[in-house]
């Protein structure tokens, strides 16, 4: 039996993405079937669909198909674990590190952090009070985030009982809001 902490997920990116989605760190769920976001508690899939994001619901096998809506998927901590409370602190330096690099490189227009704790191990604003949806210029407008614009959501976790999957499913429609009045959009515009 292969132990899923030696299955590492494939970051999906490609340069000037519209959205690169980051989250924490694989679970052992996602590591094990080889896909993002894959336990079915998971409210991933679900917000991109519900949130106006992807026509359809797609499946976690599917992730590579995100590619094909302009988004790209990755974690801050490539190592997967039970639980996000197994990381290191310097799991967090070298993920934070690897990932400036990678956004430097690639520079997606809008990072969509997905947790909280994602997003502040990734800026360093480890005491700051944290508001979700867009952040202010003072954090995207830094050198280390070149022209991103950097968005969080709350956990999609089935583990995170801060907030409410209606909460949560909501910041997917906002961050798609924000797509369309940037004309960053993939889909065309509903039928009223």
């Amino acid at each position: 039996m292969v132990d899923f902490t030696e299955k590492w997920l494939p970051t999906y990116i490609r340069r000037d993405l519209a959205v690169l989605f980051c989250g924490i760190n694989p679970g052992r769920i996602s590591a094990t079937a080889g896909y993002h976001y894959a336990n079915p508690a998971n409210l991933f899939w679900r917000g991109l669909f519900e949130g106006g994001l992807t026509p359809r619901r797609l499946l976690p096998e599917e992730t590579s198909s995100l590619l094909d809506y302009d988004y790209g998927i990755t974690d801050l901590v490539s190592r997967p674990t039970r639980s996000s409370t197994d990381l290191r602190d310097d799991d967090y330096a070298t993920g934070a590190q690897q990932f400036i690099q990678m956004i430097q490189t690639y520079r997606p227009r809008v990072i969509c952090f997905n947790g909280i704790t994602a997003f502040r191990h990734a800026t360093g604003q480890k005491k700051a009070a944290i508001t979700l949806g867009l952040q202010s210029e003072r954090v995207f407008g830094t050198d280390d985030w070149p022209g991103s614009y950097l968005f969080v959501i709350p956990s999609t976790s089935g583990a995170n009982a801060s907030f409410t999957r209606e909460e949560r499913i909501a910041k997917f429609g906002e961050l798609s809001t924000f797509l369309r009045q940037k004309g960053w959009h993939p889909l065309p515009e509903p039928e009223l």
